[in-house]
C-alpha cells in the first residue's frame, strides 16, 4: 500500500471532482479503493491471462518472491516484464517540474519501478485487475511506497486537467470490436493531452508495424484489447497533428527492453551505432541477427530505421519543450551526438564528434533530479583511483570490443591485467576476523530471503571461510562487476580496457570476487545460462577452455590451488544478496545455478 500521498481523482464519467476519493458530487456514482488500489470500473474480472490468475493464487499461498520464482521456472519469457531495468523509457525527459507521473498500460510494473526512483508520485494504471494486483504485492516485497495503483478504462481518465507532469503510454490499447480508426486514436490521445500539464510532457513507447522482430512476444490469451500500430510517420502525424512538440527516438531491443535509443534527427550517431552494433556491445543471439542487418546501413541509414525499427519512442510535449536532462549534458559537454545506454542502476550516454568517433562517456545515477547538477569529470588512473558520489560523472571513452570468451588470446590478455592490476593495488593481509564477518553479514541476508531456505548455503558459508582461512591474500583495489561485458580488448594496442567501475569498486577488497566473478558469467553467457552453466560445471560446454585458464591463473597468482567450486558457491550467494538489494528479480537464475551445485554434490 503506497504512503499517504496527495492523491485527487475526478469521475470517469463527468469529470468532477471526487469526495473522500470515492463519490462524485456530480452524477453520484461509487468508486472504491479495494484491496489495495482505487478502482473506477466496478467490475469483476472478466477476460484475463490465466496464467496471472495462477500467479496470483500461488503469491497468496507462497508469498511474491517464492511465487515468481516457481512463475518463471516455467514461464521464462516472462522475466524481462519483472525487470525494473526494462522500464526505463523517461530518463532523457526529467525536468525541473518532474514530481507527479502517470503511467498507462503499466503492465507488470517495470515502469512504474523505475520512475518511482525518479518522481515524488507514481501513478500506475491498468484495466486487468489481475496485473494490478501483483504490481501490489511486486511493491509491497520491494518497499515502494509512493506508487498509486489506479484500475481504469484508458479513454476516460480519473483525474484533474493539467494533473501530471508526464504521461507514459506504453502501446496503444484499444478495446476489440471497437472503433481503431484515428479518429479514436486522436481522442485516446487528447484525454491524456488533458491531464498533462502545460509544459508535461507524454512518453510513448510504440510499436513499429513494418519493424523488424528482434524480440518475439506471445500473444496473451484472453485478452479483451488490441494494440494500434502504425509506422513512424504515420505516428509522428498522429502527434503532430494534436499540437504536440514531438522528438522522436528509434530504441533497440523494443520499446519493452530500452537498452539503446537515440534522436531519429542524429545521423552521426545512427551510423556509428549500427556499425558497430556487434563488436562494440555485448547482445544475445537474436539481438546479433539484427546486428548483422543494421551494419550494412551506410547513407541511408535513417530511412532505414524508420522503416525496420522494432519500436520508437516518442516524447510529445504539450507546449514548449522544458529544459531536460539531456539538454544539461550537452550544454556541460559540448557534444550533441549522444546515444543512450539503460543499465541496471544507471543511464550511460556515449558522446560522439561530429566526424562520428565516440569521444566520451556520460554515466547517470538513476535518481531524483533539479536540473541544478553539474557534469563532473573523472579519470580513472591505475592503481590510485577514486569514484565520485556525483550523480553525473563524464571520462574518456574507452576503445575495444567486448571480451571473447571463446579467444584464448583475449583471456590470456585479460587476465595478466586482472593480475597486474592486483600486484600493483596490494595492501595488507585478509584477516581472519573480515573473513568471518563478511561470511556472517551474508548468512544473516541470505536467513532473511525465504526461496533459499531450500539450500544449504550454511554449509557452503562454512566451507568457504574454512578454505580461504587455510590460506594467507592480500587486500588488492576490487572492480567488483568484472564480468565480459566491462572488459574491451583493444586488438591494435594488445590492450585491456575495462569500464563500468562506479557499481562495486574497493579501494582494498578480497582478491577471488573479480576472477570469480568472470568465471561464473563466462560459464553462464547463453540464451539459457543455466543450461550452459550445468554443461561449463561438467567440463563439457563451450567455456571450459576460459575456465581452466582463470583457474591456472589463480593458482599461479594466489600461489595455492583453492577450491574452485567452494569460492564459486560463495562468489553466486554474495551477488544474490547484492542483486535483492536493487529489488529486482536478478537473482533467480543465480538461485538455479546453486540448485545445479546441489545436484552434482548428490
Amino acid at each position: 500500500m503506497s504512503r499517504m500521498l496527495n492523491t485527487f481523482f475526478c469521475c470517469s464519467e463527468c469529470k468532477e471532482k471526487l469526495i473522500n476519493t470515492n463519490s462524485c458530487s456530480g452524477c453520484s456514482k461509487i468508486y472504491y479503493n479495494n484491496e489495495g488500489f482505487f478502482d473506477f470500473t466496478n467490475t469483476p474480472i472478466t477476460n484475463t491471462n490465466q496464467k496471472f490468475s495462477n500467479l496470483l493464487s500461488s503469491i497468496n499461498s507462497h508469498g511474491y518472491s517464492k511465487a515468481i520464482k516457481e512463475f518463471l521456472k516455467s514461464e521464462p519469457e516472462y522475466e524481462y516484464r519483472f525487470n525494473k531495468k526494462e522500464g526505463n523509457l523517461t530518463f532523457r525527459a526529467i525536468n525541473k517540474s518532474s514530481s507527479r507521473c502517470l503511467i498507462l498500460n503499466s503492465d507488470l510494473g517495470n515502469i512504474p519501478e523505475n520512475l518511482s526512483q525518479m518522481y515524488e508520485e507514481v501513478y500506475s494504471l491498468e484495466n486487468d485487475k489481475n496485473k494490478v494486483l501483483i504490481q501490489k504485492f511486486r511493491f509491497q516485497e520491494n518497499k515502494i511506497d509512493n506508487i498509486v495503483l489506479v484500475r481504469s478504462k484508458y479513454d476516460s481518465l480519473p483525474f484533474p486537467d493539467k494533473h501530471f507532469d508526464l504521461v507514459v503510454l506504453n502501446g496503444i490499447q484499444i478495446k476489440k470490436q471497437n472503433d481503431i480508426s484515428k479518429t479514436k486514436v486522436k481522442e485516446f490521445l487528447g484525454e491524456i493531452k488533458r491531464v498533462l500539464n502545460t509544459n508535461g510532457c507524454l512518453c510513448a513507447g510504440l510499436q513499429n508495424k513494418r519493424g523488424l522482430k528482434v524480440m518475439q512476444e506471445k500473444t496473451e490469451e484472453g485478452i479483451d484489447y488490441e494494440y494500434y500500430l502504425d509506422s513512424f510517420y504515420g505516428y509522428n502525424s498522429l502527434f503532430g497533428s494534436l499540437g504536440f512538440q514531438v522528438e522522436p527516438y528509434w530504441v533497440l531491443p523494443s520499446h519493452n527492453k530500452p537498452h539503446y535509443s537515440g534522436k531519429v534527427v542524429d545521423d552521426v550517431s545512427l551510423k556509428w551505432f549500427f556499425q558497430n552494433f556487434v563488436k562494440k556491445f555485448s547482445v544475445d543471439t537474436k539481438f546479433r541477427v539484427a546486428g548483422m542487418f543494421l551494419k550494412l546501413l551506410n547513407n541511408p541509414a535513417r530511412k532505414l530505421v524508420l522503416e525496420f525499427c522494432p519500436s520508437f519512442l516518442f516524447y510529445c510535449y504539450n507546449g514548449e519543450k522544458p529544459k531536460v536532462l539531456e539538454d544539461i549534458i550537452t550544454e556541460n559537454t559540448g557534444f550533441k551526438n549522444l546515444i543512450q545506454n539503460t543499465r541496471l542502476n544507471k543511464i550511460l550516454y556515449i558522446l560522439l564528434d561530429r566526424n562520428g568517433n565516440p569521444k566520451k562517456v556520460v554515466s547517470c545515477q538513476i535518481t531524483k533530479y533539479d536540473l541544478t547538477e553539474k557534469v563532473f569529470p573523472i579519470k580513472r588512473i591505475f592503481p590510485k583511483m577514486t569514484n565520485l558520489e556525483e550523480k553525473i560523472v563524464v571520462e574518456e571513452w574507452l576503445d575495444g570490443e567486448v571480451l571473447d570468451r571463446l579467444n584464448v588470446n583475449d583471456l590470456k590478455l585479460t587476465m595478466k591485467w586482472l593480475t597486474d592490476f592486483q600486484n600493483n593495488t596490494m595492501s595488507e593481509l585478509l584477516s581472519l576476523q573480515e573473513i568471518e564477518d563478511e561470511v556472517i553479514n551474508i548468512k544473516n541476508e541470505l536467513d532473511s530471503i525465504e526461496v533459499m531456505s531450500c539450500l544449504p548455503y550454511d554449509k557452503w558459508l562454512d566451507e568457504y571461510k574454512e578454505e580461504l582461512s587455510s590460506v594467507k591474500l592480500k587486500k588488492t583495489a576490487v572492480h567488483g562487476d568484472f564480468q565480459v561485458r566491462n572488459i574491451l580488448i583493444d586488438h591494435k594496442k594488445s590492450l585491456v580496457n575495462v569500464i563500468d567501475w562506479d557499481w562495486r569498486y574497493q579501494e582494498k577488497g578480497n582478491p577471488i570476487y573479480d576472477f570469480m566473478w568472470l568465471a561464473t558469467n563466462i560459464m553462464m553467457l547463453s540464451n539459457n545460462p543455466i543450461d550452459e552453466f550445468r554443461s561449463n560445471l561438467d567440463d563439457n560446454g563451450k567455456a571450459v577452455t576460459a575456465k581452466r585458464i582463470i583457474k591456472e591463473t589463480m593458482k599461479e597468482h594466489f600461489h595455492v590451488d583453492l577450491d574452485f567450486v567452494k569460492l564459486q558457491k560463495f562468489i553466486v550467494l554474495r551477488f544474490i544478496t547484492i542483486r535483492i538489494k536493487y529489488g529486482d528479480d536478478g537473482h533467480l537464475p543465480y538461485i538455479e545455478i546453486l540448485k545445479t551445485f546441489l545436484e552434482k554434490s548428490n
